[in-house]
């Protein structure tokens, strides 16, 4: 639900910022892929960004391009394709052997804390493919880890309502670099999940971001374990991971007036 809701508003701005280079813009999961989803680095250093094509797909069919996006919402801004001159900053490798293609950034400031899309496009069709993007923080203070809560639900939805809403919020972690996801047991819950879509920062410029599961009242009893896990990374694996649960309620009320 919540990757599908993110495709359809990636896609909406990519349809607007690509008019003027494409007839049509799409995004496929299927097609470009970017494994790392989040990256951290230092002032100064040099960080290299890599997608691939799925399986059975060849990246040698494609022109092969870079964009990035500022802030969430934002109209993505055209960086480098294949095959272009490297700049002092940006340089586009491409190794189609692999089915890889690469862009390294050089000398990295707080200016390219952005995220960055891959894109494979066609140009006598005039239609692009673009990843899930990689958003890179160049850090300015130390890590901070997500302090996690469970909200207990609210007595007006104890009493009066067929679900439960459970609130689960990450708070005061640096970058905002999270991922959320409900398991029941060992079993992950992907329906009637919300999440947000980004972090918010407060004004101490740390980050917060909340997610909420519904559940059926009936379903919410003692013995079913419900556990929210925030995940927080550099590159494809978690440097933290903090998880809270909570119990379905013994004895509340099951008639709806």
């Amino acid at each position: 639900m919540r990757n599908s809701r993110i495709s359809v508003l990636l896609l909406k701005w990519l349809l607007i910022v690509c008019q003027s280079e494409y007839h049509i813009c799409q995004t496929s999961a299927q097609i470009v892929l970017q494994s790392t989803r989040f990256m951290s680095a230092l002032p100064g250093d040099e960080v290299t960004l890599d997608c691939s094509m799925a399986a059975g797909v060849r990246m040698s069919s494609y022109i092969m391009y870079w964009y990035k996006q500022d802030h969430y919402g934002e109209p993505i801004q055209f960086i480098i394709k294949e095959n272009d001159r490297p700049t002092q900053k940006y340089e586009a490798i491409l190794n189609t052997n692999d089915n890889r293609f690469s862009l390294k950034v050089s000398k990295v400031t707080a200016q390219d804390s952005v995220t960055y899309y891959c894109a494979a496009g066609h140009s006598e069709a005039r239609t692009a493919y673009f990843g899930n993007g990689t958003k890179l923080t160049v850090l300015d203070r130390d890590i901070a880890e997500p302090k996690v809560k469970i909200l207990q639900p609210s007595g007006i939805e104890t009493r009066c309502k067929k679900t439960i809403t459970l609130v689960c919020v990450a708070e005061n972690f640096y970058p905002d670099h999270v991922s959320i996801t409900w398991t029941l047991g060992d079993k992950e819950i992907k329906e009637n999940v919300a999440t947000d879509p980004y972090a918010t920062e407060d004004k101490k410029n740390f980050f917060r971001q909340t997610s909420r599961l519904k559940v059926s009242k009936k379903e919410f009893k003692p013995q079913n374990k419900y556990i929210c896990t925030v995940s927080m990374y550099n590159g494809t694996q978690p440097i933290f991971e903090i998880a809270k649960e909570i119990n379905g309620i013994e004895g509340i009320s099951l008639d709806v007036n």
